[in-house]
């Protein structure tokens, strides 16, 4: 799965010469938590966060604070907290490649970049509706979890099952289970005979682990 089926095209974006007090509208009105920065001819310059927001103003409770002293942190640039040259993906890049970025450096959104011009944004929202897409069910599917071996003979054997049936797969998903005996898949299948190809695959030696028939 590739970022450009999952990203947002229509993105909230903020320049460098917007207030934080702008940014911090922006994301209260749109309920996200992460905006990037671009120059006018939109240019990825930044991304400001809801953490540097809150670097950024002053604490309500901060009785050290006069109301100048607020009135005038209001005013700061959003230039100021940006994070500069953020960490950035091509629509091109896979959801896993994204998923494991987001987990190394614990970020929750990444600006998605052609030549330098921001095109678009994915968040770990996305990625969580690409898996539930992969994986959830629809009307009259069968959803089997199966464990196999690691020889490709294996998945060739399941396929011939599947054929015999004339079986459409709706999705299908490959772990290898961080096992060195087995891996796992999951299937989405639609068919009336969803009964006799679970027993076949019994029989060539897959060992399923669940089974999910959706009305």
């Amino acid at each position: 799965m590739f970022v450009k089926i999952w990203m947002r095209s229509e993105v909230v974006t903020v320049t460098v010469d917007e207030t934080i007090t702008s940014a911090c509208s922006l994301m209260k009105q749109h309920r996200i938590r992460r905006i990037p920065v671009i120059d006018k001819d939109n240019r990825l310059l930044g991304i400001i966060s809801n953490e540097d927001l809150k670097k950024a103003l002053p604490s309500e409770v901060d009785a050290s604070q006069d109301n100048t002293a607020r009135a005038l942190a209001h005013q700061i640039k959003v230039e100021t907290f940006m994070t500069r040259t953020p960490i950035s993906v091509s629509p091109a890049d896979t959801l896993e490649k994204v998923a494991g970025i987001m987990r190394k450096h614990k970020i929750g959104g990444i600006p998605v970049v052609t030549e330098g011009f921001l095109v678009g944004i994915i968040t770990e929202s996305d990625i969580f509706d690409a898996f539930v897409e992969v994986l959830g069910s629809e009307n009259h599917d069968t959803r089997i979890e199966l464990y196999l071996s690691h020889d490709p003979a294996s998945i060739y054997k399941i396929f011939e099952v599947l054929e015999a049936y004339d079986t459409p797969i709706k999705n299908i998903a490959i772990c290898n289970n961080h096992s060195p005996q087995t891996r796992s898949m999951t299937l989405r299948i639609a068919s009336e005979h969803a009964q006799e190809i679970i027993d076949e695959l019994w029989e060539i030696g897959c060992k399923i682990n669940s089974i999910i028939h959706s009305d």
